[in-house]
This record gives C-alpha cells, sequence and structure tokens, in this order.
C-alpha cells in the first residue's frame, strides 16, 4: 500500500499539468480561463487580450464604423422616427425601402445627406451610395465629383454644403411657429391654404420657414414659375436665398429675370399679409 501511494503521489502533479496545458499549450483551465501554467506560474499567448475578468466574447461587440459591425443607427434611428420617415420617403428610389437605403452608411447624417444630393442633383441614389459606403467609401464631395465630373470644384462645394444643411435641418431642426401664427389669423389661412399643394396641411407647408414672408413668397414662387412648392421649400429652408433657389431650379433664366421674379413675389406677400390683415380688422369690429 504504501509503494502503491508513492506512485500515485508521483504521477499527480504530471497528470495536473497535462490538463492545464490544453491543446496546443492552450489551458482549458476552470470556467474556461484561458492559462496555461508552467511551474507554477499563469502563462497568457501573446496574441490574446488583456484579462478584464469576463468570459471572453462577453461585451459591446466591435464598431468598425462601417459594414455590419459598424453602427446600425443608420438604419434603425431613420426607420423609427416616423416623422422623419415621413418627410425622407419621397426622396426614395421607386421601389427602395428607408432601411435598405440606409443600410452600410456610417450614420443617419450621411445618409439624409446622400438622399438629398441625390434628389437636387438628378445623381442615381445607388451610384452615390455605392460610392460612400464599402471598404473603399468616399466623402460626399468626392462621390458627387465621381459622378458628376462636368462641375467645377465651387459648385460641388456649395451643392455637399446644401445637402449637410438639409440633412442637419432634417434631424435637428424644430418645428417653427410660423405655421401657428398664420392660423391666429383666419382670413390669412384661408387665403394660403388655397395656394397650398393638394393634399399639403399648412402645418406642414409652413414648417422649416424663417417668418411668414418667406413662407409666403416662396408659395407664390412656386405658383408664378410653376416649381414644385416641395423643391423650392427644401432648399429655401435649408438656408438658400429664394433667388438662389429658383436660379438652381430654373437655370435658364437670367439673373435678371431672377430678381425680378423675387421682387414679385416680395411683393404679392406683402399685399397678401395686408390685404388678410384689413379683412381680420373689419370682421373683428363687426
Amino acid at each position: 500500500m504504501t509503494k502503491l501511494l508513492i506512485v500515485v503521489l508521483l504521477a499527480g502533479p504530471a497528470f495536473s499539468q497535462g490538463r492545464g496545458q490544453g491543446v496546443g499549450g492552450v489551458a482549458g483551465g476552470v470556467n474556461g480561463t484561458v492559462n496555461g501554467t508552467v511551474n507554477g506560474t499563469v502563462q497568457r499567448p501573446a496574441n490574446l487580450p488583456a484579462d478584464t475578468g469576463k468570459p471572453v466574447g462577453v461585451g459591446k461587440p466591435v464598431s468598425t464604423g462601417k459594414g455590419v459591425n459598424g453602427p446600425p443607427d443608420a438604419a434603425l434611428r431613420v426607420t423609427q422616427n416616423a416623422g422623419l420617415s415621413a418627410q425622407l420617403k419621397p426622396l426614395l428610389p421607386n421601389g427602395a425601402t428607408l432601411a435598405g437605403a440606409a443600410a452600410g452608411f456610417q450614420n443617419e447624417g450621411q445618409f439624409v445627406a446622400a438622399l438629398h444630393a441625390s434628389h437636387n442633383l438628378n445623381i442615381p441614389f445607388d451610384q452615390l451610395k455605392s460610392k460612400m459606403t464599402g471598404a473603399n467609401s468616399e466623402s460626399l464631395g468626392k462621390a458627387i465629383r465621381s459622378l458628376r465630373p462636368t462641375l467645377d470644384a465651387n459648385t460641388v462645394k456649395e451643392d455637399t454644403k446644401l445637402a449637410e444643411r438639409q440633412a442637419d435641418r432634417d434631424l435637428n431642426g424644430k418645428p417653427g411657429s410660423v405655421a401657428a401664427h398664420i392660423a391666429s389669423n383666419s382670413n390669412l389661412a384661408a387665403r394660403l391654404e388655397s395656394m397650398l399643394p393638394q393634399g399639403t396641411t399648412l402645418q406642414t407647408a409652413a414648417a422649416g420657414f424663417k417668418n411668414q414672408g418667406q413662407f409666403i413668397a416662396s408659395l407664390q414662387v412656386s405658383k408664378n414659375l410653376n416649381i414644385p412648392f416641395a423643391d423650392l421649400k427644401d432648399r429655401v429652408t435649408a438656408g438658400q436665398s429664394l433667388g438662389e433657389a429658383i436660379h438652381a431650379l430654373k437655370p435658364d433664366l437670367s439673373t435678371e429675370t431672377v430678381a425680378s421674379d423675387v421682387k414679385q413675389a416680395e411683393e404679392q406677400s406683402v399685399t397678401i399679409q395686408a390685404e388678410t390683415s384689413v379683412g381680420a380688422d373689419a370682421s373683428t369690429k363687426r
């Protein structure tokens, strides 16, 4: 019995070391700890991360900024915002979904700016997206230059800035008080509602404009020059002047003609406000 006990005791350390080393020298260890032992000292393979106290693989996924493991918010956040979704859907290519179009972009700002640039410059969205996403992704400005080589550098810069301002407005803009102010004057509200595109509410149409005069003048320009109001609004509420927006949407018009059209619309805006104000005062006195 004594000899047998001595043999077992001597074999014990060798048996434990064999279990600790595991396959390829990486330990199985207790609770899956990635450790091996040499002469009782814990050894870690050089290619493993430092011990965080958590099992390997636990925690947040690594974000590369692009692709599947990148931030999922470009598609997720846009689709979760009902108001923003409704605003962006008209800019999508036929048959495209918002989630599908946003997939692959680094963030929602980049995606929304690309949508606007595609619409503003009549660039197929799929072509712009292919340039701006993936392993060899380009900036919005560089993508525009690649797809519209006839545009000069200054024009590309201005178009990029406009798309980025439009995206900022869509994502961070706050509803203005223009519609509420107009609604307080029933005569003015009725007059303007008759000028709105079919299916558009006064609240929706006026949102984003700096003031009542700018909104009414834009409505008048849309009517006078047969420019879609949504396109005009998209530019004016993003910071372009009414003249700049007209020139972009009606490039064949001369500078003098555009200036004359702006002046006419602004005068019509003043007249409408004056006439409805007088009507409101008269109705109040009755």
